[in-house]
């Protein structure tokens, strides 16, 4: 499927979605939310793919924030603004639910939605010479589309508040101290480490995968005891499906185990 401003590329069980409008350093406007609605959607149907790699073109930008233009030219009407947030909020929360892990791989800018986009992935790689922020407080606004909320559970709320409050920039080193990303590479590794993560969880059970972040998810949106509920319910799936069987039977018999994701 084609899209207009998003590119996606399956690579046997790993799809890549590249974020392709580089021109304008890759930022999110309605076009890109609806095409990454479809493909995201597309996606988690597709049996075969048992991982996501998200990544921006060019070697300026992950995604460099919304698109200003498009904003400043809503008037700041109030309906504009509540309709804006539902809708971007839909598409991170489809990111954070996808039945497959999702790799952010950041490169330049990742900033305001661009930087929440990588936090709805699961996991994030970052080369050193990436840069984060909210500068949304700059504008007038804020991160209003989930983003205060999932940095506040990401990093706690000290540095949540500093980084929304402030408006500053800071490198990949103070991402990696803060927990904001998982991996941090230099530059030119950054393909590299990206492949061998995805390579890695490719070749684990996809039900696994599945019930792990929905158990994870549980413990980030729920209450403590919801959330254990949430966590009994996911291993009991795991445990009843043939890929659990399979995994223990390779295990005791000493060979690679091959899962199909049932």
């Amino acid at each position: 499927m084609q899209f207009e401003t998003i590119l996606q590329d399956n690579d046997g069980p790993v799809a890549t979605i590249t974020m392709n409008r580089p021109d304008a350093l890759n930022a999110l406007n309605g076009q890109v939310f609806r095409d990454l609605t479809d493909c995201l959607l597309g996606i988690a149907k597709d049996r075969e793919i048992r991982v996501v790699v998200i990544k921006g073109a060019g070697d300026r930008a992950f995604v460099a924030g919304a698109d200003i233009k498009e904003m400043a030219a809503s008037e700041g009407a109030a309906p504009t603004g509540s309709e804006r947030s539902y809708f971007g909020m839909h598409v991170y929360d489809q990111i954070r639910h996808m039945p497959q892990p999702v790799i952010a791989s950041i490169n330049g800018y990742a900033l305001g939605g661009g930087m929440l986009l990588a936090m709805a992935c699961d996991v994030r790689v970052a080369a050193d010479s990436a840069t984060f922020g909210y500068p949304e407080i700059k504008l007038g606004i804020f991160p209003g589309t989930g983003g205060t909320i999932l940095l506040d559970r990401l990093i706690g709320p000290a540095n949540a508040r500093s980084i929304c409050l402030t408006g500053e920039l800071f490198d990949a080193a103070r991402a990696y101290q803060l927990g904001l990303i998982t991996h941090l590479v230099a530059r030119d590794e950054l393909a590299g480490e990206t492949a061998r993560l995805a390579a890695l969880m490719a070749g684990y059970s996809p039900v696994a995968l599945r019930e792990t972040k929905n158990a994870l998810n549980a413990s980030m949106e729920m209450d403590f005891e919801a959330a254990r509920e949430a966590e009994i319910a996911a291993h009991a799936r795991c445990f009843a499906s043939n890929d659990r069987v399979e995994g223990m039977k390779a295990f005791v018999e000493k060979r690679s185990p091959r899962f199909r994701g049932d």
